[in-house]
């Protein structure tokens, strides 16, 4: 798909209930699909820029045994 020089982005949505749905929610919440996908595409670019964070691997678990005196 080419990129403009606009500042306008279209997206052909192929399911329009999923489309509803989206406006739908937005309208619940007071904000506008131009507020929405700012916020969203911010979010994403940060969190593409962020560093990986490192997950620990688990570590084995040991359980002591006792030993049986032989009496």
């Amino acid at each position: 798909m080419p990129i403009g020089k606009s500042r306008r982005i279209v997206i052909d949505v192929e399911d329009v209930e999923l489309k509803r749905d989206l406006y739908s929610a937005l309208a619940a919440e007071g904000r506008s699909l131009k507020d929405w996908f700012a916020s969203s595409a911010r979010m994403y670019l940060s969190d593409r820029s962020a560093p990986p964070m490192r997950v620990a691997e688990p570590q084995p678990t040991y359980h002591a045994t006792r030993k049986r005196s032989t009496r």
